[in-house]
């Protein structure tokens, strides 16, 4: 049994972006308004406006392309903010900017952009 729910939830983990979101032309908008101010207009974590942040902005590109970041993380980041990592990042869906299907286009974006 276990090892059938290991699978599905590897199949459910693998096939996330693709099913959740949908639409790039949105989350790039939504990256470059919300985002790209502090992770950078390449994710780099180089925004402007995290220069004085500490810790630093992540690097996006870098977490994504060593495949050292998940679907799932990111998205609790987007909408939870780093309050629980001890980041200043903003918890987007508690003040209302970023909802559920916003923070999916925002990561297929993601994705698409850094990987």
């Amino acid at each position: 049994m276990a090892k059938k729910l290991l699978l599905v939830a590897g199949f459910m983990l693998a096939t996330y972006p693709v099913q959740a979101a949908q639409n790039v032309e949105k989350g790039k908008s939504l990256y470059i308004n919300h985002c790209a101010p502090c992770h950078g207009l390449d994710g780099s974590g180089n925004g402007e406006a995290g220069a004085h942040l500490s810790p630093p902005p992540a690097d996006l590109r870098e977490a994504l392309q060593n495949s050292i970041i998940s679907d799932e993380y990111l998205m609790w980041t987007i909408r939870e903010g780093g309050q629980n990592v001890h980041t200043q990042m903003p918890a987007f869906e508690t003040e209302g900017t970023i909802d559920g299907n916003d923070a999916k286009d925002i990561i297929h974006y993601l994705w698409q952009a850094f990987k």
